[in-house]
C-alpha cells in the first residue's frame, strides 16, 4: 500500500509542486507504469519531471508521500522539489 492509499481522518487540502528527477526517462511505458502502480496517478509526467496536486492533512505530509511514492520506482531518484509562482499556492 502506498501512501496515497491511506484514507485520511480530516478532509485534506490540496497542494501544488514539482519533483524533480534523474536516474530515468520518466516517459518510458515501463517506468510510467511503476509511477502510476506506486500512487502517482495525481502527477503530470515529463522527461524527468512530476507535477504534482496531492491532498494530504499538510504539505508536508503531501511532500513526503510524493516523495515515498516516486522514490519506490526502481531507477528514479528526486534531486529536486520546486515550488515556483503558483505552485505554493493551495490548489
Amino acid at each position: 500500500m502506498s501512501a496515497s492509499d491511506v484514507q485520511m481522518d480530516e478532509p485534506g487540502e490540496t497542494f501544488r509542486f514539482v519533483l524533480v528527477t534523474a536516474g530515468a526517462d520518466l516517459l518510458n511505458w515501463s517506468t510510467l507504469d511503476a509511477l502510476y502502480e506506486a500512487g502517482c496517478g495525481d502527477a503530470t509526467i515529463g522527461h524527468d519531471t512530476l507535477e504534482f496536486t496531492r491532498s494530504a492533512v499538510s504539505r508536508d505530509q503531501a511532500l513526503c508521500s510524493a516523495l515515498r511514492d516516486v522514490e519506490s520506482v526502481a531507477g528514479v531518484s528526486v534531486v529536486r522539489i520546486e515550488f515556483g509562482e503558483g505552485l505554493t499556492e493551495r490548489a
